[in-house]
């Protein structure tokens, strides 16, 4: 199969299995799309982050979309509600509040949008160097 850009969506229902779901949905698209191993694995882990907190504290669907081709990645995960994360401060005896310090450490940027339903929580990620 040849590199190209692909943008895919992807609407999981708020329930512990789906958090796989849309993480085999990221990895394909992103392996689709012509992206290194590593940038796969990347974007899994952090999809797998943001579709938690979109089910713990969106308590809602978790609207996943994917825009990729050799070079970048774009995640988005939308949920219904309007409260934005922030990365917290480390906290070695919390028993959660690491997802948004793992996006923060591992993506090339990431934010957080408005939108008619709640927000939208997005991760950029770079693919390997051309050349």
């Amino acid at each position: 199969m040849s590199a190209r850009r692909l943008e895919r969506s992807l609407t999981v229902e708020p329930d512990p299995a789906a958090v796989r779901t849309a993480r085999d949905f990221v990895y394909r698209t992103c392996t689709a799309a012509g992206l290194d191993d590593d940038t796969c694995s990347s974007a899994v882990l952090l999809s797998s982050e943001l579709v938690t907190n979109a089910f713990m504290h969106g308590r809602s669907q978790a609207r996943v979309r994917v825009v990729a081709d050799p070079t970048s990645l774009r995640v988005e995960v939308g949920d219904d509600n309007s409260r934005h994360p922030a990365a917290q401060e480390e906290d070695a005896d919390a028993l959660d509040g690491r997802g948004m310090v793992i996006v923060n450490l591992v993506a090339r940027s990431w934010g957080v949008a408005d939108d008619p339903y709640g927000k939208v929580v997005w991760f950029e990620l770079d693919g390997p160097p051309t050349g």
